[in-house]
């Protein structure tokens, strides 16, 4: 395939094929890139961009300042730099900011002169992509009584006790105010706030879990804060997980793999400064962020947008004696999550819709800083299980088809018989 800007030859490059494109080719001379759809005839070529508006900031676990440099193609930054997990970034454009790589803008400038004047207008040759139809699109589709987005939606029978969900009776979110998820037993009230620490140096947090939609059964409805495209969910409305289960060491997902050197030269340094303060990180926080098969995780199956960044210790904005260590934010830092240690030794998962790596500083503000998790491995099970639901709901898969993790989940939100 010959590029439509520069008439060199193209190079398949090796993506994986999406709901919207089966092929992607680059042309790694003036780096013009052409996607195939599954419809012959679909044609999406790149537009002309001006240099510093075009370029997607490197993001990598194995460069001190990866944002510094701007990606190019094939895991490799524009001056060269190649890393097996660098990708472009998914929370910023990189060009025409101090201090950024000198020989990444001088690629960058190269490259945007390769772009024949009168080849810069290629709209007449940008042709929309239609994605693969879902199963409803399809003429003559008859939907199943347990496909996933039915208003009347019905599950096949639940196995018995299988994992981390515990069965419980469903209460609507504005009942008797009495916990229908993580709050408790039976009887007690969820006043809608969770404490870190012990006795009277406990800190006191409002508490909530930052979710995305999960179709009708859940909608994203603004009715409780939000956060972008996540939603504050009061603690009493979720499925209920067996918090003993987990136990810090990811027995729930498997083979959690070895500890990649390139991650724990992140943790290390982190833990080193932890220790000067008589703290120290959990243990699935660091297996989390340095195991093989857990590293970016999130960011792999997460719904929306989300990417592993680790940066800390940072002081906590609620007492100078607690730190936070920052570990995921969604697309555009919208919202921001942390592992909070308590100066006493507990721990726990907040969010924030402010990134403190850039505003340093005290701030004493309870009202910054929310709980939403006890522990990391607990967060990651929801955040995941979350994910894989609405992704299947997304594309209207069958409940029947579900792992029984899944089933069991969202038959909290899904009163009624069973077939």
């Amino acid at each position: 395939m010959l590029c439509h800007v520069c008439d060199r030859e193209m190079v398949r490059w090796d993506l994986p094929p999406s709901r919207w494109f089966r092929e992607t080719w680059v042309c790694t001379w003036c780096h013009a890139d052409t996607r195939l759809g599954h419809v012959d005839g679909e044609v999406s070529r790149a537009i002309y961009q001006r240099w510093d508006l075009r370029w997607e900031a490197a993001c990598t676990d194995m460069l001190a300042d990866p944002r510094r440099h701007a990606y190019g193609l094939f895991r490799a930054t524009l001056c060269g730099i190649e890393r097996p997990d660098m990708t472009g970034s998914q929370f910023g454009m990189w060009g025409g900011r101090p201090g950024e790589c000198p020989a990444c803008t001088a690629a960058a400038r190269a490259i945007d002169a390769r772009w024949p004047v009168q080849r810069r207008d290629v709209g007449d040759v940008f042709v929309d992509i239609t994605p693969l139809p879902l199963p409803r699109d399809v003429p003559g589709h008859v939907s199943p009584p347990d496909e996933l987005g039915l208003p009347d939606l019905r599950l096949p029978e639940l196995p018995q006790r299988n994992g981390q969900v515990v069965p419980r009776p469903i209460r609507a979110a504005d009942d008797t105010g009495q916990p229908a998820g993580d709050a408790g037993d039976a009887g007690d009230v969820d006043d809608g706030f969770r404490q870190v620490g012990a006795g009277a140096a406990a800190v006191r947090l409002e508490a909530f879990w930052p979710g995305v939609g999960l179709g009708q059964y859940r909608p994203y409805d603004r009715r409780q804060r939000t956060f972008a495209w996540f939603q504050a969910y009061p603690l009493h409305t979720l499925p209920r997980l067996d918090e003993a289960s987990f136990t810090g060491d990811f027995s729930w997902f498997g083979d959690v793999g070895e500890p990649l050197d390139y991650r724990t030269a992140v943790t290390d340094p982190i833990a080193a400064d932890l220790a000067a303060d008589g703290l120290t990180l959990p243990a699935d926080f660091v297996a989390l962020i340095t195991r093989a098969n857990l590293h970016r995780l999130l960011d792999r199956e997460g719904h929306h947008a989300c990417w592993t960044d680790v940066t800390g210790p940072l002081p906590s904005p609620v007492h100078p004696d607690d730190r936070m260590v920052l570990f995921l934010r969604d697309q555009q830092s919208c919202i921001v999550w942390y592992l909070y240690l308590h100066r006493d030794g507990g721990s726990c998962v907040v969010c924030s819709a402010d990134d403190f790596t850039y505003e340093p500083g005290p701030h004493y503000g309870r009202d910054t800083v929310y709980w939403c998790a006890p522990t990391v491995g607990l967060f990651a099970y929801r955040f995941l299980i979350e994910a894989r639901l609405a992704t299947a709901i997304d594309e209207q898969r069958r409940a029947g088809d579900l792992d029984p993790e899944l089933l069991a989940y969202l038959a909290h939100y899904v009163p009624g018989p069973r077939v």
